[in-house]
């Protein structure tokens, strides 16, 4: 009897062992599963990444573009002698119509 005593108690051991070990492994395949899922993540986020960075690249010629256009067509001499000569326009049309009106009330008679 002692000789299946130890055999039982050698399995009874092997087993606790074996369910230890399928429990960590268990553990293990959470883990990477989870792993798996955050590699996805990573994955789309450096797809993200990369548009953006492409986008990014793409809006700085664009800018560097307009810069190079605003200054040849347009400074701030420009645009302030442009916004002067409206101003002076508007200013000045009141008296050119007085101007106008009178001229043709002085010839109306002689029309």
């Amino acid at each position: 009897m002692p000789q299946v005593d130890k055999e039982v108690e050698d399995m009874e051991k092997f087993m606790t062992v074996l369910m230890d070990v399928k429990v960590t492994l268990a553990k293990q395949t959470e883990k990477l599963d989870h792993v798996l899922d955050i590699k996805q993540k990573v994955d789309n986020t450096y797809d993200t990444a990369q548009a953006a960075d492409r986008r990014s690249r793409a809006n700085e010629k664009d800018i560097e573009d307009l810069d190079k256009d605003l200054k040849d067509k347009a400074d701030k001499d420009d645009v302030e002698r442009i916004i002067k000569e409206k101003d002076n326009w508007k200013k000045n049309m009141p008296a050119w119509v007085a101007v106008a009106i009178s001229a043709i009330a002085l010839l109306w008679p002689y029309i």
